[in-house]
């Protein structure tokens, strides 16, 4: 019997041997994880071993259990054995890790996930240590965090279990609006999907998203104001209708320093609210919903030519400066009192534009550091805005970042005057993100300079990066 059994083993080997030397399995067969391979919709979310294995994508669900989160404690930024964390209650909100098996414990075999607004308040291991283990499901994008390629960025939602919530994308909702000023897109088209850039929509005035004094808002039942009572001047909420109280029917305005804002604002305004307006600006997720960014002209009533007041075009270019490929574009960097073992604070870079960091082997120095436009002349000019896109990361929110970071500006050799910007980043990612006009009316036929100002002292040393400024203004 014995021998039996090992001239079966050997003939199967033979038969492995000879399939292995065909065609059809010129490469190994792909190995199916538990459940499937997914395809990265809702009812079939791609497994956490696919993410592993190399998938991409963008807005897709994927589906894993919660097994830990990574620990920067001791300023180790790096994604490892040290630093990651199997146990909970976490010391941070920020982040989580996914993996395939509820009791996983091999960092290598996790996905970093990126954590903030709603779906940080719900999944995250510090308010909710009673997630770890559950099986939950994600919707995101697949991108690098914490220098790891695989892993999940920009989450919009979640579902409890190994399945999301069935909004996967869908063709645009359909309507009348077609974006022009004649027919301007509604809010639920665009709710439903709608893009376009220098386009038109109408609905009412029916509040605005307040501020998250921990970080970003969303535009949810926590942050929507359905009042103009303590308003904030940046942003609008919109619907199709003047009584509307549901924010889920509710579409977010971006609105950017300027006569725009001046005239539309809730702040300065109360007046407004419930009162129909058209728009012009550029579709783009806003507070997490399909809102209006970089609106630029206005007019009230149902179409962009009737009533109220249309802004002018954005103008001429007045000073540019790209920052692409280490150029300086007339800027002079000022490092300040450089400590010992520091070279520089502010750097030109080939990718990234101007770069400011006071971080260096290990170490955060205390720096005060300055990069100065040249001499910029408004003479002539009028609706003088500027606009560039920044980057902030070790900051943790952007609430750190804003008090480190100072946009300036100044009468030829006079004294910095503070600028805000209407958007800012995080404050703990890599992505750029576009200011929005920030104005410079009050300087309107003057010579001016323009400073970025870095700060830095042993608890925070953040990195800033900025490229693509502009100024731009009408005759």
């Amino acid at each position: 019997m014995k021998k039996i059994s090992i001239y079966l083993s050997m003939l199967l080997m033979a038969v492995i041997g000879l399939a292995s030397c065909s065609e059809d399995y010129a490469q190994p067969p792909v190995i199916t994880p538990e459940g499937g391979l997914g395809d990265g919709t809702s009812v079939n979310p791609y497994s956490a071993k696919q993410i592993l294995d190399g998938t991409k994508g963008t807005d897709v669900w994927v589906t894993g259990y919660i097994v830990g989160w990574i620990n920067t404690a001791g300023d180790n930024f790096k994604f490892n054995a040290e630093t990651a964390t199997f146990t909970a209650p976490a010391t941070l909100a920020t982040n989580m890790l996914l993996a395939a098996s509820p009791d996983e414990k091999d960092f290598e075999k996790c996905i970093p996930v990126a954590l903030t607004g709603d779906v940080r308040n719900a999944l995250n291991l510090k308010d909710h240590p009673e997630n770890l283990g559950k099986q939950v499901t994600v919707k995101g994008n697949v991108e690098k965090y914490f220098g790891k390629n695989e892993s999940l960025k920009s989450l919009t939602a979640y579902n409890w279990g190994n399945q999301g919530t069935g909004d996967d994308p869908q063709p645009p909702v359909g309507g009348e609006g077609n974006g022009s000023a004649d027919k301007p897109y509604s809010v639920a088209q665009m709710l439903g999907g709608q893009s376009g850039t220098g386009v038109w929509v109408s609905g009412y005035i029916v509040g605005f998203i307040k501020s998250n004094p921990d970080g970003a808002s969303s535009l949810n039942e926590q942050w929507a104001a359905f009042t103009a009572e303590g308003a904030q001047a940046s942003n609008l909420m919109l619907a199709d209708s003047p009584t509307e109280t549901d924010y889920k029917k509710c579409t977010a305005i971006n609105l950017p320093t300027g006569s725009v804002r001046s005239a539309l604002n809730l702040k300065d305004n109360p007046g407004n609210l419930g009162k129909q307006v058209s728009l012009k600006g550029d579709l783009s997720k806003y507070f997490g919903v399909n809102g209006l960014r970089n609106t630029s002209a206005y007019a009230w009533g149902p179409k962009g030519e009737e009533g109220g007041s249309v802004t002018p075009p954005s103008g001429d270019a007045i000073f540019e400066a790209s920052f692409a490929n280490k150029d300086l574009c007339g800027f002079t960097l000022d490092q300040g009192n450089l400590p010992s073992g520091l070279n520089f604070v502010w750097s030109a870079t080939a990718t990234y534009g101007l770069k400011a960091s006071a971080f260096f082997n290990d170490t955060k120095y205390v720096t005060d550091a300055w990069a100065i436009s040249p001499v910029i002349d408004l003479n002539g000019y009028k609706d003088v805005v500027m606009v560039f896109s920044q980057a902030g990361n070790y900051y943790n929110d952007v609430a750190t970042m804003k008090s480190m970071v100072r946009i300036c500006i100044r009468e030829e050799s006079g004294e910095w005057k503070t600028l805000d910007a209407p958007t800012w980043p995080t404050g703990s990612s890599w992505d750029f993100i576009a200011t929005g006009n920030i104005s410079l009316a009050d300087y309107q036929g003057k010579k001016v300079q323009i400073g970025f100002n870095y700060l830095s002292d042993s608890s925070v040393a953040g990195t800033w990066e900025i490229k693509d400024l502009k100024i731009t203004g009408s005759k």
